[in-house]
């Protein structure tokens, strides 16, 4: 029994159990670093591995311009970016949705004004025809139709994972109808300089008291442009209100976010360029090798490199001289041999590339950014080797399935709000029959969007 425990029991006791505790919490501790969780432990097995503590906006702003930059110059300069690319886009889009419009007849009575069978056949009628017109003139630039808009916009979902369309008001003479498509890059949205400090502005995006986008900021000019614009200057912006004042959307910001609470658009790439970059260097490296092999490339061993390097040759000897001096150049070529000078000696390099590995280790590769647009392998790299119609259809059915989510978000967030905005002016100009509608409006905009879809 120790001194205090004669004199102080009490205190002895709480003294003992508060040291009891402190063991149980260093050894807790102990144990939770080294052993519960490894992966994020930051013990010697993974002491490289990040785990910041970010929001889903923060997670991205530094990075989401130069990874939109990195992707697009690879779909210029590489066939396994551009190629998935536009495999998606024809598999999602391809030549656009067909649209039906689908009003039936109804028994209703009283104050709300029945639609009859031969009102809802003319009214479907109507609306097909003028919408099919109206698809041709869809773009304000009137460069493309609305399916082409539709194949743009998605190739811009996949390539950067957020894209603009805006329902604008053109003044110019000939369409049927003012309204009309304004598409725009990502980049065009951006906050002023000013309003950085303002808590209600988040990436270029005005939010309301709940939450709601209010507001876009759009640059009047992309930030990458270089050639002189009249009358726009880099800094100067245009604030587009999201909503119409009949309560329909103005602004279609399309992006599909990772996270709750995001709001921009991250590019499914990212987690593909490593492979991407691995790749190519791969290929460079056994490209060259097999080039080399080809030249039947060799190392010069000499006493005097720098002779050799300045392609030096001494002239004065004699061709067939059985000294072995005869050589008048030093250089390699594809299918050509030269003389060495005395003391010089060549060794042939044989690199024998590419190997078996090579197309196995290409294959392995394309898997991960496969994986990162969420497609097969086969249809990213068109590799159709040793499948059976089994495999092949299992695959395809794979594809067919994220394709169907696509065209689904797509329909969703793009083609039935603008259906709605375009059939208001249908009515307006009297170009479809809109008796009751506005007491109806939910009646009269049944129709549907049939995908493009597979054999």
């Amino acid at each position: 029994m120790s001194f205090i425990e004669k004199i102080a029991p009490a205190y002895a006791l709480r003294r003992e159990v508060a040291k009891r505790r402190l063991d149980r919490l260093r050894n807790f501790k102990e144990t939770s670093d080294t052993r519960s969780f490894d992966a994020v432990s930051g013990g010697r097995k993974a002491f490289d591995i990040l785990s910041p503590h970010n929001s889903p906006d923060g997670a991205i702003s530094g990075s989401i311009d130069a990874l939109r930059n990195q992707v697009r110059q690879l779909e210029y300069n590489n066939g396994f970016v551009s190629g998935p690319i536009r495999r998606i886009v024809n598999n999602v889009v391809g030549n656009g949705f067909h649209f039906q419009a689908r009003v039936k007849a109804d028994k209703k009575f009283g104050e709300i004004p029945k639609i009859n069978a031969d009102m809802a056949e003319r009214f479907n009628y109507l609306a097909e025809k003028h919408w099919k017109k109206w698809e041709k003139e869809a773009d304000k630039r009137l460069i493309r139709s609305f399916p082409r808009l539709c194949r743009t916009m998605e190739g811009a979902l996949i390539r950067d994972n957020e894209v603009l369309c805006i329902i604008r008001e053109s003044a110019r003479k000939g369409r049927m109808i003012p309204q009309c498509l304004e598409v725009l890059e990502a980049d065009r949205l951006a906050t002023p300089i000013s309003e950085i400090t303002n808590p209600q502005i988040r990436n270029g995006i005005v939010y309301d008291s709940e939450g709601v986008p209010e507001t876009y900021l759009i640059l009047k000019r992309h930030p990458g442009e270089t050639l002189p614009m009249s009358g726009k200057k880099a800094d100067e912006f245009e604030e587009v209100p999201a909503w119409h004042g009949n309560g329909t959307k103005k602004v279609f910001h399309l992006f599909n976010p990772i996270r709750p609470e995001q709001s921009r658009g991250f590019s499914a790439w990212a987690s593909a360029l490593s492979y991407i970059q691995n790749l190519d260097r791969y290929h460079e490296a056994e490209i060259f090798a097999a080039l080399e092999d080809a030249c039947l490339t060799g190392f010069v061993k000499t006493p005097a490199p720098s002779a050799w390097q300045a392609n030096y040759t001494d002239d004065n000897v004699a061709s067939g001289d059985d000294s072995g001096k005869n050589n008048k150049i030093h250089s390699f070529a594809p299918n050509k041999w030269h003389y060495l000078n005395p003391g010089e000696d060549v060794d042939i390099h044989s690199p024998s590339r590419p190997n078996q590995a090579f197309g196995e280790l290409t294959n392995q590769l394309l898997r991960g950014p496969a994986n990162s647009l969420d497609i097969p392998p086969e249809v990213f790299s068109q590799n159709w080797a040793d499948m059976n119609y089994s495999n092949a259809r299992t695959v395809l059915l794979a594809f067919y399935l994220s394709c169907r989510i696509r065209q689904q978000y797509l329909i969703e967030s793009l083609c039935v709000p603008v259906y709605e905005n375009i059939l208001r002016s249908f009515v307006a100009k009297g170009l479809v029959p809109g008796m009751g509608f506005d007491r109806r409006m939910d009646d009269f905009l049944a129709h549907a969007w049939i995908p493009p879809g597979w054999d």
